[in-house]
């Protein structure tokens, strides 16, 4: 079974030869092909070289595009750090105050060269793949992107302080999701993955997610072109499920390691696929056989759900990650079968 058609089935609850895995892998493809970051995340070929490289390695049933959150924050003016073998941050945000949220506009996503890099990435990896792999298009929530536009501790006080301001820079990250995520659903990708690490109850109170940022996103999903997987973010997903599990277009969760597959599953019903649980950063401390225990305990956990896909939580699996740390899921899936 191809992995398009094992995924697309599994994601309708539809007979599989196994579960479809998909380790996130967009960071480890620098390493696997020693391509320095800064060009890695900046040379479209470079990024499809490493992806490629993946694909070799593990045999993923989801390739995805750069996971480029900061990359869109430089396409609003922050300015980021380049690191050896992390991830790029944010060095400067664009703005630091709610007062010159007017001097934030929405980049030209046909012509921005930041933005240009993930979609040209995007069409490079469906021109190889997309009729054989689906292809994930990694993309900032519009309640999220706020937070590296205008630093974390300034977008929560825009948020309770400033509600006016906060809207404003909302209505602007929202048209430009949008417009973005169906441009690279029309470049090729299968689907929107979208992190959205500010529906936290450590950082944000039930009233404000309720009343302010789940309407957001309710309005900005019904308008994408193509289904969308909700990532936990790096936060626990449990306390604000009730009010995300319906969100329109979303066909899949991807849950906390914190997370309880059962009780999610309780919340969501037998709608959404539910994604998740392995902490793909401690890939990088564990050893094959304490992650091989791990994936059992998930896959024996998850066995009679007909809408679960074997993901990695948290943030890219690390650069110095030993290869036999990934081989090793995926040898244990197939292995252990379809449920």
């Amino acid at each position: 079974m191809q992995p398009i058609e094992r995924v697309m089935n599994r994601l309708q609850g539809k007979p599989v030869d196994c579960v479809p895995y998909a380790p996130l892998t967009s960071l480890y493809g620098a390493r696997l092909i020693s391509c320095p970051l800064e060009e890695y995340f900046s040379v479209p070929e470079k990024y499809v070289q490493g992806q490629a490289a993946v694909t070799d390695a593990f045999e993923p049933d989801i390739v995805f595009t750069p996971f480029g959150l900061v990359i869109e924050a430089e396409a609003f003016g922050s300015k980021a750090v380049y690191f050896e073998k992390n991830p790029p941050n944010i060095r400067i945000p664009a703005i630091t105050d709610a007062g010159d949220i007017y001097k934030i506009a929405v980049p030209d996503i046909e012509h921005h060269p930041r933005l240009m890099y993930i979609r040209e990435s995007t069409r490079l990896l469906a021109k190889q793949y997309r009729d054989q792999i689906p292809i994930a298009a990694i993309c900032n929530s519009p309640t999220d992107l706020p937070a590296l536009i205008m630093g974390i501790e300034n977008w929560i006080d825009t948020l309770l302080f400033h509600p006016a301001a906060a809207r404003s820079l909302m209505e602007l990250t929202s048209r430009y999701f949008v417009a973005f995520a169906n441009a690279l659903l029309a470049d090729g990708a299968s689907c929107i993955f979208t992190p959205a690490s500010f529906s936290n109850p450590l950082i944000i109170t039930h009233r404000i997610a309720q009343n302010v940022l789940v309407p957001v996103l309710r309005e900005c999903y019904a308008r994408i072109n193509g289904p969308i997987v909700f990532h936990h973010g790096g936060a626990r997903l449990i306390p604000f499920l009730e009010l995300l599990h319906d969100l329109p277009n979303v066909a899949g969760f991807v849950i906390d390691p914190r997370d309880s597959f059962d009780e999610a599953r309780g919340i969501m019903g037998t709608g959404p696929a539910i994604m998740g649980n392995l902490n793909g950063p401690l890939l990088l401390k564990n050893s094959p056989h304490t992650i091989e225990s791990r994936c059992l305990k998930i896959l024996e956990n998850r066995k009679a759900d007909p809408k679960f896909l074997f993901t990695t939580s948290n943030a890219d699996i690390p650069y110095d990650t030993p290869v036999e740390n990934i081989r090793i899921i995926k040898d244990t899936i197939r292995t252990f079968g379809a449920p």
